[in-house]
């Protein structure tokens, strides 16, 4: 009864794969990121002191493309970019910047020979925008202005690709499509570890807008490799029979509200897994993009701009600089598609982002296929690899109103999934349902998630 229950709760996370659609430091010491890439510091490492991170002065000033001086005589360092000169003296918390004195609780140092900065004011006086990863011990740091700067004018063939979008996102479309799956997750851990086989199909019926999208989602599932392994363990019951009954067909309703941040789920699958299974349960994307400093609005209305560029301009505003996993992969992105990235190849263009850090090779590859001078489809392709072994691999593209998807993960021990699947836009003169009919119950799954916290802390 527990794998079952277990199952359940698998079905409702895999839900969530379905719905349409690195720089980090070193273990033992602190890094510091710029712009997605990691600083390298050959002869003496950051340091940390008080709570604060000290970097080799010329290091860092140099990688903000300052022009760096020293005046022996009364020991200042001086850090000039454009119309911005920064200058201090060693072992006073005192830096001036363009004349005017802005007084800080952290003085530089010299140790073993080199000249210490605290790494957050260095920065910022220069104009970057300066946050901590604690869980990678990474100061991050963001250059936004000069970036805006640098990417005006970069994304001609992104802003055909998404005046080609526009057509399936202005008016409502039907989308209706099918998806095969067959996955494994492991219950238990080590030798005791007993992997969870389940596959099935699913039936995907729905509208979809700029602002709104809901459908149902049909499920099939084959659960006769999970009842003989149960059996085979002794473990089957009459409880997971009526279940297994239960689970073999059943449906999931979504609706995704994107102008008002809101996802909501329905399915009887919840009730089997110990919840509401008439209730629609809700995720706040609002709430979960603050905790991180972004803001979902803005990103939608430069995503609604009609410039893919705006769109760019706005990620970078609103990214946040504590997370410096989330600011390499918005740096590589940026990269990828830049007009100077996109390799003519016949009649379309191509563009390839390749990533190794410690074994592991990440590769994005985008394709826009092109009629004359307009995008008339797409491919995105996304594969990373650790050595030889694929750990994941994913593969979408877009030909008139016809989209396919292939997608593998491979995490050894602990879960394995393969899918591919299908789906066909058309006109429609139906519109999305925008959220839940009035007097339907409605269940935060953050807050639900937060209050079993709270009892659990308890």
């Amino acid at each position: 009864m527990k794998k079952m229950r277990q199952l359940c709760l698998l079905m409702v996370l895999l839900a969530f794969a379905f719905l349409p659609a690195a720089a980090f430091a070193d273990e033992a010491g602190i890094g510091v990121q710029l712009n997605g890439d990691a600083l390298q510091f050959t002869d003496a490492a950051p340091v940390m002191e008080d709570n604060r991170v000290y970097v080799p002065f010329r290091a860092v000033f140099e990688a903000l493309n300052a022009d760096v001086a020293y005046d022996q005589a009364s020991n200042t360092i001086t850090a000039e970019k454009g119309d911005t000169k920064v200058s201090f003296v060693i072992g006073n918390t005192e830096i001036t910047v363009n004349d005017n004195a802005v007084s800080t609780d952290a003085a530089s140092f010299v140790r073993d020979g080199r000249t210490y900065v605290p790494v957050r004011f260095a920065a910022q006086s220069l104009g970057a925008t300066v946050g901590w990863d604690s869980n990678s011990k990474t100061v991050v740091m963001l250059d936004k202005a000069a970036l805006q700067e640098s990417l005006k004018g970069q994304f001609t063939l992104m802003d055909k690709f998404m005046t080609y979008s526009e057509a399936y996102s202005k008016a409502p479309m039907a989308v209706k499509g099918t998806m095969k799956f067959d996955m494994k997750m492991a219950d238990g851990s080590g030798e005791d570890a007993v992997m969870i086989p389940v596959s099935g199909d699913m039936v995907i019926d729905g509208i979809n807008s700029a602002e709104v999208a809901s459908m149902n989602m049909a499920m099939t599932l084959n659960l006769d490799e999970l009842k003989a392994a149960l059996e085979k363990a002794g473990e089957w019951t009459e409880e997971d029979e009526t279940m297994m009954a239960q689970m073999k067909e059943f449906d999931m309703d979504v609706i995704m509200n994107v102008k008002t941040g809101k996802m909501y789920m329905k399915s009887e699958l919840f009730g089997m897994a110990d919840m509401d299974g008439n209730a629609w349960y809700m995720m706040d994307l609002n709430a979960l993009l603050a905790e991180t400093g972004m803001d979902l609005q803005a990103l939608l209305e430069g995503a609604n701009s009609g410039s893919y560029e705006d769109y760019m301009m706005a990620l970078l505003d609103t990214m946040p600089v504590n997370d410096a996993a989330g600011c390499a992969v918005l740096m590589q992105t940026i990269e990828q598609y830049q007009d100077k990235n996109f390799q003519k190849s016949g009649n379309n263009y191509v563009s390839t982002i390749k990533d190794e850090t410690e074994g592991v090779v990440s590769t994005m590859r985008m394709t826009l296929n092109m009629d004359g001078d307009k995008v008339i489809g797409y491919a995105q392709e996304m594969s990373v690899y650790m050595g030889t072994a694929p750990l994941m691999t994913v593969k979408a593209a877009q030909n008139g109103n016809d989209v396919t998807m292939d997608m593998s993960m491979n995490m050894e021990g602990m879960m394995t999934m393969n899918l591919s699947g299908d789906m066909t836009y058309s006109a429609t003169t139906e519109k999305p349902q925008g959220a839940p009919a009035s007097g339907e119950t409605v269940i935060d799954l953050l807050q639900m998630a937060n209050e079993e916290l709270a009892k659990a802390a308890a």
